[in-house]
């Protein structure tokens, strides 16, 4: 397989772009390493019935083609192209071609509507591959795509035993553009109890991240702690992660306001469940430096945290700073 990765196919490549205008240039440019040298170019859109193959993926480079003509809702993928491509990504070893395949195949239109096929030809596992690459936006891209499988149920089912291997990216790279995919793919996740307990021993790489990270970064932590508020099984695990006093500073008038307005909310879910009756019917004992005595311990400075907000100037944030201040006790 790998003398059909030829230079031309490699040049062709490289300029590609997003959107469906890639998708036409990708299929042609894989194309053009499959076929023989006596073929001729443009008997690369016909396929053995006669039909043009570019409608068959359901490509719209074609600018001679109404936008409207194809439905991303009604196309299937051809059998015959989905295992081509699939093919090459598990043959490939050019990052180029890789890294194409990757951010342009759930672009197809029809692909959505393809995935009991997609499956059936061991997609998902292929795609899988790419979490060992080397390169690290390999990896990534490996990811984005988890991210748009997972949005099938059934998908999801089957995504689940990759979980560690997402999660040890995410802990291991400090490159935002590695992590936030694989915190979005996480975040999907973990709207499954039953998936916490594959996460449930990152819950300090979190908070970590939740300190240390970008805005984006931040927002993105969030949505899966906020996931985990809502399991009492996990609430000793967060109210027992060792932070530095400076965790309250991310409590600020200068915070970007979605990511303050969820950091109240999953501090709101943590108190509500620690002052619920059957979480004070068993005795916990909490770390000097936890994440409970820094928020709710006899000294804590929170409070005055949120008196501060409570001038804030979104509605959002002023109610949730007087809901936590009103149930500190």
């Amino acid at each position: 397989m790998g003398e059909l990765f030829d230079e031309t196919c490699r040049k062709k490549l490289i300029g590609i772009l997003t959107g469906a205008g890639a998708i036409y240039l990708l299929y042609r440019a894989i194309r053009s390493g499959l076929v023989t040298p006596q073929e001729d170019d443009e008997d690369l859109l016909i396929d053995r019935c006669g039909n043009s193959t570019l409608e068959s993926i359901g490509a719209l480079g074609d600018h001679s083609v109404p936008s409207n003509s194809v439905s991303s809702n009604s196309v299937k993928m051809n059998l015959q192209d989905l295992k081509t491509v699939l093919t090459i990504l598990h043959e490939s070893k050019d990052p180029v071609i890789r890294g194409t395949i990757l951010t342009s195949i759930y672009r197809i239109p029809g692909f959505s509507t393809s995935q009991e096929l997609f499956r059936s030809e061991g997609g998902i596992p292929i795609i899988a591959e790419s979490l060992d690459d080397p390169l690290n936006y390999i990896k990534a891209s490996a990811v984005t795509v988890f991210n748009f499988l997972s949005n099938d149920p059934v998908n999801r089912d089957l995504l689940v035993k990759y979980i560690p291997q997402v999660l040890k990216l995410t802990t291991l790279t400090f490159q935002e553009f590695e992590q936030l995919p694989c915190l979005r793919f996480l975040t999907k996740m973990s709207l499954n109890h039953q998936n916490h307990f594959l996460l449930k021993h990152a819950i300090p790489d979190f908070f970590h991240l939740l300190q240390t990270g970008s805005s984006s970064i931040k927002f993105q932590v969030l949505q899966i702690l906020i996931n985990f508020s809502t399991n009492m099984e996990l609430t000793l695990d967060m109210l027992n992660v060792q932070v530095q006093a400076s965790f309250l500073f991310l409590f600020n008038y200068f915070q970007r306001q979605d990511v303050l307005n969820d950091l109240l909310l999953l501090v709101s879910n943590l108190n509500e469940i620690r002052r619920s009756l059957p979480y004070r019917s068993n005795n916990h004992e909490y770390l000097e430096d936890s994440v409970c005595v820094l928020l709710f311990g006899p000294d804590s400075q929170f409070s005055s945290r949120l008196i501060y907000l409570m001038a804030f100037p979104d509605d959002r944030i002023k109610l949730q700073a007087a809901r936590i201040v009103t149930n500190l006790v």
